[in-house]
């Protein structure tokens, strides 16, 4: 062999030597890309945080047009943890379904679908909005050996996703979203329940002592009223006295139930303790806040409650109500103006008691020169 065939031999060699390094180079930065991505999913422990994860990093991450998920959700337990506004974020790129009919459908023999639009025209039954031309990869989620929803990957690029090759890091990433899927759900449904109040359904003492320091925030940043109405039913002990806890209790879900309905979304509806309730209005100046505690007051007063056995009666409620103003209290802390307005509607509940019950007593926030002249009168 000449020196000159040896020359080229050599430069063959160094070359090939470099497309392999640079091959191995580029799959490592995949893989670690990968393992990344995986992480931050594994991190997440809010469904919302999830789906922002899914729908939108992976498509950056992946460099594709579009990411789409459809979830089974029978029951609305995930639908219940996202509000309007995060639904409205991810558009017709999030689906749930209440039967898994179109799932099996799709899936068929649980395994993934890899091809061009022509080649997987179920996947337009599914995802309408896609476009007809470049290719697609529709993975089943999976829950142990149940169907629990779909994800989509969706490319411009025909070739990108393809049954002449294999997708197995895609695969495994649909069992950790699934997987990840599930933790979510039940991490914030268990939490949830913990911040409810199990027979009213209403939030209970602790989660309304975390959100009344929460909306303080909101309420001097937004420089907006916070209103907080105290409601105690009264001679509620005669209800158990008379026909019996059942009774009690029917009576305290049924007022719960009206409170729920009769707030806004953005009001939080707790049971403080026994038979009396507090609600918590953002944004809402006392003049609101009066008018809407004499509302529930009416309506409270017509209801008609039914024992066990059938005997019908009445009962009356007594609503303290307070405001104030965060941005106006610089030198306060959030603790100090949460425990003055609880005070000052408990206050108003006792003070409306104490001139004759079924009535709705205001007082001032204390600090206020209206205030002080109450507590010296």
């Amino acid at each position: 062999m000449s020196a000159s065939d040896l020359e080229r031999e050599n430069r063959e060699l160094k070359r090939t030597l470099r497309l392999m390094v640079n091959k191995a180079e580029s799959d490592e930065a995949i893989l670690t890309g990968f393992f990344a991505l995986e992480l931050e999913l594994l991190r997440c422990k809010r469904l919302q945080q999830l789906l922002e994860t899914v729908l939108h990093t992976m498509q950056e991450h992946f460099k594709i047009c579009s990411v789409d998920m459809l979830l089974l959700d029978p029951e609305h337990s995930a639908r219940q943890l996202l509000t309007e506004e995060n639904l409205q974020q991810h558009g017709h790129h999030l689906r749930f379904l209440d039967h898994p009919k179109l799932l099996k459908k799709l899936f068929p023999r649980r395994s993934p679908l890899l091809g061009t639009i022509q080649e997987l025209p179920q996947l337009r039954s599914c995802f309408s909005h896609i476009e007809p031309r470049g290719s697609s990869a529709a993975l089943p989620l999976m829950h142990g050996d149940y169907l629990i929803g779909a994800l989509h990957l969706h490319s411009h690029d025909a070739e990108r996703y393809s049954n002449k090759y294999r997708y197995d890091y895609v695969a495994h990433l649909a069992s950790v979203i699934a997987i990840c899927m599930e933790n979510c759900i039940s991490h914030e449904n268990l939490h949830r329940l913990s911040m409810v109040d199990m027979l009213t359904k209403v939030m209970n003492r602790r989660s309304f002592d975390q959100d009344i320091l929460r909306e303080i925030s909101r309420s001097s940043r937004e420089e907006t009223a916070l209103s907080c109405l105290f409601l105690d039913m009264d001679h509620f002990k005669k209800v158990n006295d008379s026909f019996g806890h059942l009774s009690g209790d029917q009576v305290l879900r049924t007022i719960g139930h009206l409170l729920r309905s009769a707030v806004r979304k953005t009001d939080l509806v707790a049971r403080y303790g026994g038979e009396e309730f507090a609600i918590l209005l953002p944004g809402c100046e006392k003049p609101q806040a009066c008018e809407l505690a004499e509302r529930l007051r009416g309506q409270i007063q017509a209801l008609i409650f039914r024992s066990e056995s059938g005997h019908p009666f009445r009962l009356s409620a007594s609503i303290g109500v307070s405001t104030c103003h965060p941005a106006e209290l610089p030198d306060w802390s959030q603790a100090s103006i949460a425990n003055e307005l609880i005070h000052a509607a408990d206050t108003a509940v006792y003070q409306a008691k104490h001139n004759g019950r079924n009535q709705v007593y205001a007082v001032p926030f204390p600090g206020t020169p209206l205030y002080d002249q109450l507590a010296h009168a």
